[in-house]
């Protein structure tokens, strides 16, 4: 009986580690790119170098990198309305199985989309998606400010097909603990004037969350209400069949990034965003649960002979 028992034992330790290695296996399997769309953001481009690491201001030379490595690996630039309508053809919580898709976002509306990140887009007939706050269109920066856009900055880029322009709110302020009143003013005041000024509008509704603060009954009452079909946060995650499009991830785009670098953090983001929960969990507390386990076999073969010698 007590060499029964430790032969279970064993076996039991043999099929745990086994399972483990399935595991970190399967997290370490690479996700199919049509099985996903990466959605990245960006916000300002300077021309010169910037400290690695910084989520708002880029180099121009890095985003032409990352343009020509991604149109290189054979990834189609999306506008948001083209977007929007090729999840509509996806039936929920299935795989994509898609093309190769990407989708640039632009934040803010700084003066550098127009000046740096406009002709990078028409060498290259690239799409992007640029999101305004609309209180700063056409104003003088203060000192230390960053300067905007103009309305005929906006209307020359999207005349030329490479640019839809979008609704970041009128005053660029976070969702909070703010009701949903105070909310859809600022939202309102955002449509409207994109309405007076632009010389035509995307087909597609999208709200995007000034910082990427946002509340799920906000977001809902967004959609419900106000019509918006997107909404942009700043949920780290790749678009799948189970992404809500009132809660759409996506990807910062870092300073010190180059074009392979961006490849790496989209096939990153599409390993965590796959992952089975009890993996995520296990990766989280893989010592803790291994040390348990460990411990409880260990105590386990020392019963043996007690639980033996009644026998």
């Amino acid at each position: 009986m007590k060499r029964y028992l430790q032969r279970v034992v064993v076996v039991c330790l043999i099929i745990i580690n086994l399972s483990f290695v399935a595991l970190a296996a399967g997290g370490k399997a690479k996700i199919a790119p049509e099985n996903y769309i990466p959605i990245l953001m960006y916000h300002h481009f300077v021309t010169e170098k910037v400290e690695p690491g910084n989520g708002v201001i880029v180099p121009i030379d890095e985003l032409e990198e990352q343009i020509k490595t991604l149109q290189q690996e054979g990834y189609t630039f999306l506008f948001l309305s083209e977007f929007y309508k090729i999840m509509q053809q996806v039936p929920k919580n299935t795989k994509l199985h898609l093309k190769k898709y990407v989708v640039i976002t632009i934040d803010d509306g700084y003066k550098s989309n127009y000046e740096l990140v406009y002709p990078i887009l028409q060498k290259y007939n690239v799409k992007a998606n640029i999101s305004v706050v609309t209180s700063s269109i056409g104003t003088i920066p203060l000192p230390g400010d960053i300067a905007r856009m103009s309305w005929e900055n906006l209307n020359e880029m999207q005349q030329s097909g490479l640019v839809e322009i979008y609704n970041h709110t009128n005053d660029h302020t976070p969702v909070g603990n703010r009701s949903y009143q105070e909310v859809a003013s600022s939202v309102d005041k955002g449509e409207k004037m994109l309405n007076q000024f632009l010389q035509k509008r995307s087909p597609v509704k999208v709200l995007t969350y000034p910082n990427g603060n946002y509340r799920k009954e906000i977001a809902s009452w967004m959609q419900a209400e106000k019509g918006y079909q997107l909404q942009l946060t700043t949920n780290i995650a790749v678009v799948n069949g189970k992404t809500s499009l009132c809660e759409i991830p996506r990807i910062t785009v870092d300073s010190g990034w180059t074009g392979q670098k961006l490849l790496q953090k989209i096939e990153y983001t599409a390993k965590k965003t796959f992952q089975n929960p009890f993996l995520k969990l296990f990766a989280a507390h893989r010592l803790r649960v291994t040390a348990v386990i460990g411990l409880m076999m260990l105590s386990l073969l020392f019963m043996i002979p007690n639980i033996t010698k009644y026998k």
